[in-house]
């Protein structure tokens, strides 16, 4: 007879509770687009949903408690990732410090540039701390409360479930004709792009990062799979996602959806998949007009003077001029851009386009440092699992690779936009990251078996 814990999470009334929370937890991008919709503009109610998500988070640590008093420990499975959140909390909240005792300024663009003196408030810090740092909490409670290969498919299928939803409905607003912003083109070079679609996620660069997350996933389980009806069904949703990732003209998705694959290509060693990848580029290049001209745009005199001229060069150059004059602490969490600054009204703020040239404004080389460190651990841990795993054909060995190359993806997209600071992406981040602990930490234990 098989033990409680080789039953997994669906087995027992504490881990019953459990397993849907986390199931909840998969289907995120819907839940939340749902609660918005149905009951976003109810007095009161409506002031409440933003906070569902907390309660989740709350209820995942109470399960966690539970588990721990029935087990009679605690156990959090720490590792080095462990301290590197830590200490990028830490670093962040030197930021701040630094802001109060030393009262940096920071640039304002607008009209003409000159120097404003900005305050790191007690809620721009919070504000700050829980959008750069929240979703880490999911991390560090999946990864003691997962212990089984069951849940963690699960887990998988309903996040490819909920995204294959949220691509279609992209799909649905191209074939509709809906409306998007003439900002988010360049109108006099993209005649022929009409939409921009940004499906239930609200932007499309925001939308081409959760398919970034979950297409490499669905892909690697497609190449996976034993048998056609997997296959199909694998595979028809990684079409769907591709499809709406396109339909977002999002450069940066693009580009970090190639750079993920090419990772996946090496960790895995598939050299089918990069003969598969140079013919689709070389498509591309013949059929899709559309898609070269949008990339291509980066390249012309046009768009480097808009980008000069308050777009994203102008902002880069802005954070790094900041940067340079506040090198180890920056001016304080929240004070320089993206969503927390302009959210609370910082003079000069707007939106950076890049996450990593923000975090050098405001946290300073300590706090930039120790942050990269944390993200791109998991990558490199992940990475050397892969490439050297010798067990090669199950399920766990598909979706880490699968995992990395997601969050390679979006390491590189975030070098053109600040895509953690969208909630729907950055709580999957560090979700998959959790999985991806766990699904090592289940290799090593079948490996000593």
């Amino acid at each position: 007879m098989q033990t409680q814990p080789q039953l997994g999470l669906r087995a027992g009334r504490v881990r019953d509770i459990t397993y849907y929370l986390l199931l909840i937890l998969s289907f995120f991008s819907i839940i939340n687009y749902m609660l918005r919709e149905l009951f976003g503009d109810i007095p009161l109610i409506g002031s409440l949903i933003p906070a569902w998500k907390e309660g989740l988070i709350f209820l995942l640590y109470l399960m966690f408690y539970l588990k721990s008093k029935a087990e009679g420990r605690i156990d959090w499975k720490g590792s080095r990732l462990h301290w590197l959140i830590l200490f990028t909390f830490i670093a962040t909240l030197l930021s701040a410090a630094s802001n109060w005792i030393i009262k940096p300024y920071v640039l304002d663009i607008s009209p003409t540039y000159h120097w404003v003196q900005v305050t790191a408030t007690l809620p721009i810090v919070i504000d700050g701390l829980r959008t750069l740092l929240e979703a880490t909490l999911y991390f560090l409670v999946l990864n003691a409360l997962i212990d089984d290969e069951d849940t963690i498919k699960d887990m998988i299928h309903g996040m490819i479930v909920a995204a294959t939803l949220v691509a279609a409905f992209g799909i649905f607003q191209k074939l509709a004709g809906w409306e998007t912003p003439p900002s988010w083109t360049y109108s006099e070079v993209e005649k022929g792009i009409k939409i921009r679609v940004f499906s239930s996620i609200g932007n499309p660069n925001a939308l081409g990062g959760f398919m970034v997350l979950i297409t490499p996933i669905a892909i690697a389980l497609t190449l996976w799979a034993k048998n056609w009806g997997q296959r199909i069904l694998y595979g028809g949703a990684s079409l769907i996602m591709l499809y709406c990732l396109i339909l977002t003209y999002s450069r940066g998705a693009w580009l970090g959806f190639l750079a993920g694959m090419v990772i996946y290509t090496i960790i895995t060693r598939n050299k089918w998949l990069a003969l598969a990848g140079i013919a689709v580029l070389a498509a591309a290049a013949i059929f899709a007009d559309t898609v070269v001209a949008r990339l291509t745009l980066a390249f012309t005199p046009e768009y480097w003077q808009k980008a000069s001229e308050g777009g994203r060069v102008e902002f880069w150059a802005r954070a790094l001029k900041i940067f340079s004059e506040y090198p180890v602490f920056g001016t304080g969490i929240g004070t320089v851009g993206d969503s927390v600054a302009t959210r609370h009204g910082v003079p000069g703020a707007t939106w950076i386009d890049n996450q990593y040239f923000k975090l050098l404004a405001e946290t300073g080389i300590i706090g930039t440092l120790t942050y990269v460190a944390m993200v791109f651990t998991p990558v490199i841990n992940g990475m050397k699992n892969v490439f050297f795993n010798k067990q090669r054909d199950t399920f766990l060995f598909a979706l880490n690779a699968g995992i990395v190359a997601a969050l390679c993806g979006m390491l590189v997209e975030n070098f053109t936009a600040a895509i953690f600071e969208d909630l729907n992406v950055i709580t999957h981040f560090w979700t998959l990251i959790a999985l991806l602990y766990v699904s090592m930490r289940l290799q090593a234990q079948k490996a000593k078996a």
